[in-house]
This record gives C-alpha cells, structure tokens and sequence, in this order.
C-alpha cells in the first residue's frame, strides 16, 4: 500500500485482511424473518394491554420498592420500556417519595431499615431516569473501615446469616450502579472495585452456583458498563438471562413481548441491511480500491445510536455517511499525494467542485465522485426534512474534517510529533463526528434551529467536544501502535510522551485510558443531570458515543471485524431469538 508521498496507488486485487468484506450481498440479501406479518404485530399490541393492566395493579397497593425497581429495569434492559412511559414514571415518582438522600431506600416505602441492594438499584434507575439523586447515599452502607456492609444500621437480616444469593445480588448492583458513576463520585469507584474484586473471584468457583442466569448477568455487566453497550445489544441478553430464570418476571407475558418486540425490529433492520448491501454494491467502489467495507459493521453502529422504527432514513444516512467518511480517510492514509489531498480538501471548502481535482487517476476520482453524489444526495434528503438549504451546514462541518486531515497528512509524511494539546485540537475532528451525526441527526429531529446546529456540530459545544474527544481517545489506546506501523507518530499517547519525556509508553497509555474513564464520566454527568430534557438528536450523539466505545470493548472492533462484532452483528441484526 502506498504512502502519501508517492505517486502509486494500490488496486483492488491486492486487498488487505483489514478491508475484506465480511458481510455478502448475497447472504445479506437472503436473509429473511416472518416477524413482519401483521399477526406479530396484533399479538405485541395485545401483549402490551396486558402488561399495562399488570403494571396498573402493581402501581394500586402500597407494594415493595424494590419490586417497582425490578420491574422498571426489567422493562428497560429488555428494551420494551417505550411501551409504558407513563406506568414507569408513576413507579418511579412513587420510589423517589421514599427516597431518602442521606440514607436510602428500605424494601417497603414504609420500613424504616435502609437496604443496600434496594439502594444501589434504586440509585441506578433514578439516575438513568434523570431524578435528583447523589451517590454519597451509598456511604451510609459504610463501616468505620470505609469497607461496604450488606446492611444497614438497623438491619432486619442477622448479618451473619445473610444469605449468598443476597450478597451476590447487593454485588451486582453495586457494580451495575457503579458504571453511571460521574467524575469525582469517590464512593462510586470504591463501589466498582469492591464488587468488581468479588464477582471476578465469583466467577472462578462458577461451577459451584446454581443461579445461571445470575452468572450470565454477572458476566455481561463486567464487560459491557453503561457507557459501552447499547438497547438493542442489552436486549438480545437480557432476554437470555431472563430466559434462564423466569421467576424473577411477575409475568411470562413481558418474556414474550420483549422476543416479540426484538423480532419485529430485527425485520425492519433486515430490510435496511439489504437496501444498504445493494446500494454498496452497485456503487462498484470496492472493484476500484481497496478501501476497508464496513457498511454493515457500520449500520450495526447506526442501530446502536437509533433503534426507533421510524428513524430508518436516519439509520441508513448514518452508515452510508460513515462509508463515505471511510473512504475520505484511507484516501488521506494511503491513497493520495499531498497535492492530490490539497486539492480534494480544497474542492470540499469550495462548495463540493470536483472540478477542482487535477492530476488524479481515474479510479480515485469515480471514488471521489461517488462521495460527493453520497454527500449531495443525503444532504437534499436533510434540506426537505428541515425546510431550508443544509448545505451550508454540511460544507463547513465537512470542510473542518478535511482540513483537519490534511494537516494530520502533513505529520505523517513529515514524521512530527506534536504536543498533546496540539494534537487533540486536530485529531478530535478527524473522528469526524461533525459530518457523520450532523447527517444522521438532520434526518432525526424535527427543525433544527441555526443556533443549534452551529453549537453541537461545528465544534462550538464543551459538551459534544467531550464526546469527540473520548472517539479520539479510544481509537488511540487500541489503534496507535497499528497505526505507528503504517508510518503514523502522532497519537495521543507519543504526543502524551512528548510532553512529559520522563514517561514510558506504558505510562502514558495508562494515562490515556485513565483520561478517556473520566471524559465518559463527566458526559454521562452531563447527559443524565437531573431535569435536563435532551431532545432525541442530542440522545443519538451521546447514543453513538456508547457504540464506539463499545466497538473497542475487544480492540478496534471497527477495523478489525471478524470475531466479536461479527457475532454481535449475527446476534443482534440476524438471528430471531425464540419466541
């Protein structure tokens, strides 16, 4: 493959293991479901009646909190929550008049004994839910060693005679709570690295518990924290975690409404898949360069940042937009010379003129054409969607991203290795989250106003650049030493490195990823403060945020595709669960 200093390009035949395509049209146009009959549908409208009724009658007695929390996140881990806004605000409001911000929650609205476990998922669904509610409620579960206790202060279980299965529980939710943890929240960290520490060893002694379906959860909320899993994923594993153990559901019928429901949305992603398939495709791109194909890896994203059915034009701006930007980036990585980069940056700043690019073969200029019909078409879908000409918008925000990989070329043909600070102002916009969301959000939303999309999309928000940063970041840690390899030296940690030349690369990794813990932290902060009513685009850029971080859980999940994401695609987008 060339580099940026040379004049040859790389054809198609000599196709690296990185770009293969593990997604054929032809399988992706066979895959087929019945879950789009319309006597699915009439039994999910029916088996939603039913759950409300259930719902309504837990609501009319003075009954357990913890059953109202149980019930909630139930609803909400299995990704049928958007059914009964209003029966789980009701459970909701009525847990929260119990809350008592300096002790907890007991397991009745009337005990006057704080539970740990009530306490730490009670803490966990208020917060999701944006109610007011501080983790310093957990210090109250404390001894004067700082060490957790199961109980409280007066406590109803005789601490010696606490069951395993209890303390079990109380640690998962511990753990569960402490992953919507905000920057600073010391008792949070002293809460994952206390259950963290017990569950793991859990885990080695597995064969000894019973519980599978509390194993298949303990696993599941070690690797995949809030912050790096999405509904769709949560879903698929709730529903077999809840499978194993269906005496923790008041109702079989919530089983069958969640497969039910996951069934349905997997028809109509099935058919977005296949729209996708063709249009890559036809497009003939990967007959002319050996760019990497992600656009299904890259639709799986979509659907990890918007799963709503009616948001499908938006899903499918989203991948193709991140096709394109793929395109965009191995042309600044491998596919171009300096001059031939200078005039494609500047053809975008001048409005999209292709006629700007000289002196570019052939099959580099159909690639860039097919990149700016791409950009073209998607922005007049967002012009009859907002009312007004987004194309201006789509330029500037286009233009940033160009221009930022420009000068990210210029290091590595030069070699130089900028300071960090230097660095992220650049390489944060080379993650090109500017054009990808501004895209897939202009598709989502009702009128977005000027003021709005200047704040969140043209890098004018502390918020959104919070977000850039943290896909900055991320890709780094997992990236840079492949990156280093392809003639790449600047990354956050050799950048890191510059700055403090006493650090070793391990150091400033450790440093990395202790930065990006805490760049989440203060976004999931932001984006659950209490009342704060965040509109549905604004939830599909924190929403895409958690994708990528989940995308890196096993290494770059983008770019290297064929084993975990692979399966989490099959899992997710292919196979129906059994109803």
């Amino acid at each position: 493959m060339s580099n940026l200093k040379g004049d040859h390009i790389s054809c198609a035949s000599s196709i690296p293991s990185n770009a293969i395509n593990h997604w054929n049209d032809d399988f992706v146009q066979s895959m087929e479901t019945p879950y789009g009959a319309s006597e699915y549908h009439e039994r999910a409208e029916t088996l939603v009646k039913e759950v409300k009724i259930l719902l309504r009658e837990m609501q009319s007695g003075d009954g357990d909190l913890i059953e109202r929390l149980e019930m909630v996140d139930a609803l909400q881990c299995l990704g049928i929550d958007r059914y009964f806004t209003a029966e789980i605000k009701a459970a909701l409001d009525y847990v929260y008049r119990s809350w008592d911000g300096s002790a907890g929650i007991g397991l009745g609205c009337e005990s006057s004994t704080r539970n740990l476990n009530a306490t730490a998922l009670g803490l966990r669904v208020l917060r999701l839910n944006r109610y007011d509610v501080s983790a310093d409620v957990l210090e109250n579960f404390k001894d004067n060693k700082g060490q957790f206790i199961f109980c409280g202060k007066s406590d109803d279980i005789n601490e010696n005679n606490i069951k395993e299965e209890y303390v079990m529980r109380i640690m998962l939710n511990l753990l569960r709570v402490s992953s919507v943890g905000y920057s600073g929240e010391i008792v949070m960290e002293e809460a994952k690295a206390f259950s963290t520490a017990y569950l793991n060893k859990l885990l080695e002694k597995s064969e000894d518990i019973h519980n599978k379906s509390f194993l298949k959860e303990v696993e599941y909320a070690l690797i995949y924290e809030w912050p790096r899993t999405f509904s769709r994923w949560e879903a698929r594993n709730f529903i077999e975690i809840y499978e194993l153990d269906n005496m923790r559901l008041k109702d079989k019928k919530i089983l069958e409404l969640a497969k039910l429901d996951f069934n349905m949305l997997q028809f109509e992603y099935k058919l977005e898949m296949k729209n996708l398939s063709s249009w890559w495709v036809d497009s003939g791109i990967s007959k002319l360069v050996a760019v990497r194909e992600r656009s299904i890896e890259y639709f799986f994203w979509a659907v990890s940042s918007i799963d709503e059915v009616d948001l499908c034009s938006s899903r499918i701006s989203m991948a193709k937009i991140t096709t394109v930007v793929t395109i965009m980036d191995d042309f600044f990585d491998d596919y171009a010379t300096l001059e031939q980069l200078k005039c494609i940056t500047e053809a975008i700043v001048q409005g999209w003129n292709i006629s700007i690019i000289k002196n570019i073969p052939n099959n580099l200029r159909t690639c860039l054409e097919f990149v700016f019909k791409t950009v073209h078409e998607l922005t007049s879908e967002a012009t009859k969607k907002q009312g007004r000409d987004m194309m201006p918008f789509v330029t500037k925000a286009w233009a940033d991203y160009t221009k930022a990989c420009f000068e990210q070329a210029r290091w590595k043909i030069s070699g130089y290795i900028p300071t960090y600070d230097e660095y992220i102002k650049i390489a944060e916009i080379c993650v090109a989250f500017g054009p990808i969301l501004l895209h897939t959000t202009l598709l989502a939303s009702h009128i977005l106003c000027d003021v709005d999309i200047e704040k969140i999309f043209l890098n004018k928000s502390r918020f959104y650049q919070l977000m850039r940063v943290s896909m900055r970041l991320v890709d780094d840690i997992h990236d840079f030493e492949d990156e280093r390899l392809h003639g790449k030296t600047a990354s956050a940690i050799s950048c890191y490195m510059r700055d403090h030349l006493d650090c070793s690369e391990g150091d400033a990794l450790n440093h990395i990823i202790k930065l990006n813990t805490k760049l989440l932290k203060e976004i999931i902060k932001e984006f659950l403060k209490p009342n704060n009513i965040f509109l549905d685009w604004e939830k599909i850029c924190v929403n895409s945020t958690r994708g990528v971080q989940f995308f890196y859980i096993f290494g770059d999940g983008f770019t290297y595709c064929q084993k975990e994401i692979k399966h989490q695609i099959f899992k997710v987008l292919i196979e129906p669960v059994e109803v």
